[in-house]
C-alpha cells in the first residue's frame, strides 16, 4: 500500500458507531438530523437573510443600479430602502433561454457582486430592459 497505507486502512468509525445518515443507532441520532442541526445550514436556509424587506431569497425585485461605465460593471444598488456599495465583482455570467419563442424569451447578463460583507446576484433583463435582485447568497 505504500505510504498511503494509514490513510486506506483507517477506520473513522468508533465501535459500535453507525455511517448510516438516515437511521438512528443505540448511540447517536441520524447524521441528517445531526447536520440539520447545524448552524451553517438553519443560516443558509433563512429567507430573506441579508437584505430587509425581501420575501425570499431567490426571489426576483426590481432594483435601482448604478452603472460604472469605465469598469463595465455595476457599482452599487438600491435594496430595501438601502444604497450598497459593491466592493467586488466576484462573478458574471450570461442566460439565454427560449431565445426562438418571443413570449418565454430570457436574456440577461448577471453579476455576483460582494457588498457589505453579503454576496448578491444582480441580473440585467435586457428584454424588459431593467436590474434585478435575482439572490442572496450566504
Amino acid at each position: 500500500m505504500g505510504r498511503n497505507r494509514a490513510i486506506k486502512t483507517y477506520d473513522p468509525r468508533m465501535t459500535g458507531e453507525s455511517l448510516d445518515l438516515f437511521t438512528a443507532s443505540d448511540t447517536r441520532t441520524p447524521v441528517i438530523m445531526e447536520l440539520l442541526r447545524s448552524p451553517w445550514i438553519v443560516r443558509g436556509s433563512e429567507l430573506g437573510a441579508g437584505v430587509s424587506g425581501l420575501a425570499g431569497k431567490r426571489r426576483e425585485h426590481a432594483v435601482e443600479v448604478v452603472w460604472d461605465a469605465g469598469r463595465a460593471a455595476p457599482r452599487s444598488f438600491m435594496a430595501g430602502g438601502k444604497r450598497y456599495v459593491i466592493d467586488a465583482i466576484v462573478q458574471s455570467w450570461a442566460v439565454e433561454r427560449a431565445w426562438w419563442d418571443p413570449r418565454k424569451r430570457l436574456s440577461r447578463r448577471c453579476y455576483r457582486v460582494l457588498a457589505r460583507g453579503g454576496l448578491y446576484d444582480l441580473a440585467y433583463d435586457r428584454v424588459a430592459d431593467r436590474w434585478l435582485l435575482t439572490g442572496v447568497v450566504d
